[in-house]
């Protein structure tokens, strides 16, 4: 029988991505993951070397092989998995954001970079570049992110939402 990973607990039966694992210290074991709404399904060990990522149709989580659990739910809505073994981690492309897993059970969230989508992703050493979508200005637009830090300073949706202005009973903000 398979353990089934839902985030409905036991009580939901339905086949998803079904994966034996051969744990190092135990059984082998089946477990079902039924994942989301995204085309993305792919299953790696994880950068600590003990653990595995599992991507089920979006939906991404850390496997705990030896003790037969989730140790962790990443991310929803993953879109693309770009392994980095150089730097040691692995980074989860959302529709908006990014997600990095280090090796030492660490990482970071970027922050909402799109608007709408991210393409023309290329990763150069330790900087990932791409393009992100903006409906105020019908744009593709380039963005830099640091793969160390999470940190970009050139997303679309961050700049635009700060020049924001504030409307109170129809008049603008005097802050």
């Amino acid at each position: 029988m398979a353990v089934s990973f839902t985030i409905h607990g036991a009580r939901e039966h339905r086949e998803g991505l079904v994966v034996r694992f051969y744990p190092r210290e135990s059984e082998p074991w089946v477990g079902n993951f039924l994942g989301g709404d995204t085309a993305c399904t792919v299953v790696l060990d994880h950068p600590n070397e003990t653990d595995v990522i599992v991507v089920a149709q979006g939906e991404a989580c850390v496997v705990d092989p030896e003790n037969r659990a989730v140790r962790d739910r990443i991310a929803a809505n993953i879109e693309e998995v770009i392994p980095l073994p150089a730097l040691g981690s692995v980074i989860l492309r959302g529709l908006t954001d990014f997600t990095a897993i280090k090796a030492g059970n660490s990482g970071w969230r970027s922050p909402r970079i799109s608007w709408d989508g991210l393409r023309n992703i290329e990763v150069h050493e330790t900087e990932l570049m791409g393009e992100a979508y903006t409906p105020l200005a019908n744009a593709w637009v380039p963005f830099k992110l640091d793969l160390l830090t999470g940190h970009c300073s050139d997303g679309i949706y961050e700049n635009e939402m700060a020049r924001a202005v504030l409307i109170s009973r129809g008049q603008p903000d005097k802050a």
